[in-house]
């Protein structure tokens, strides 16, 4: 079986996951939460910027954290956010050219994961739009029917985007032509998920990943982000 793995936030689309959520939590009452989620980022972003942590220790907090912006959205609150997210913000930045990619190898009958940092609630809904056979993201807390604002580790980034779709291939007992399979991504901190496959595919990558691309002579789509 071939498999065709594609990240999500700058690649399928240009939109972020992130700046979607922050964007609806400050519109519907909780400006000051926002504020609060930047604040918990300056001192890791200082870290980040002195190079003392990796740009993946980083990212892993700035996921984590916007699990504060949903804390108490009860089932009605939290899919009219998500909705909102995929159906508004997200989906209308689609690269298509991504996207044909991505029917493409649904029309060879490859089995076409989305694996993406973002958390399940909107991720699965992108998995429908797209008729993937499977999603893998970062999972949130619930407690009765409210989110928690936390997440359930870990975030689905760097090394442990490999080992969740390793997992759910072995967990289904699919056998994988790694050498046949695919990947599509747009930054550096996927440079595990895009060396797992034998035909890795950078889409409008970031400098880092781009100079790799360019080194290893990686297919490129889309021109580098600045």
């Amino acid at each position: 079986m071939i498999a065709a793995l594609f990240d999500c936030d700058g690649a399928l689309f240009s939109a972020q996951f992130g700046r979607g959520l922050l964007k609806f939590a400050a519109i519907h009452g909780r400006r000051r939460i926002v504020w609060s989620y930047y604040g918990s980022l300056l001192i890791p972003l200082f870290l980040r910027k002195l190079k003392l942590i990796s740009q993946e220790t980083y990212s892993r907090k700035v996921i984590a954290n916007l699990a504060w912006l949903i804390k108490g959205w009860d089932e009605k609150e939290s899919q009219s956010a998500f909705e909102w997210l995929v159906n508004d913000y997200l989906l209308p930045t689609q690269h298509t050219e991504v996207i044909d990619k991505l029917r493409a190898h649904q029309a060879e009958g490859h089995k076409v994961i989305l694996v993406s940092a973002q958390f399940l609630p909107t991720l699965k809904l992108l998995g429908k739009h797209f008729n993937a056979d499977e999603v893998i993201g970062t999972n949130v807390e619930k407690r009765g029917n409210s989110f928690t604002g936390r997440i359930i580790p870990p975030v689905i980034t760097g090394q442990d985007k490999n080992m969740r779709v390793g997992e759910f291939f072995f967990n289904n007992h699919i056998e994988i032509d790694w050498k046949s399979s695919y990947a599509y991504a747009d930054s550096i901190t996927d440079l595990e998920l895009l060396s797992l496959e034998g035909n890795p595919v950078a889409v409008y990558p970031d400098s880092k990943l781009n100079s790799i691309a360019k080194m290893k002579q990686w297919e490129v789509i889309g021109f580098p982000k600045t």
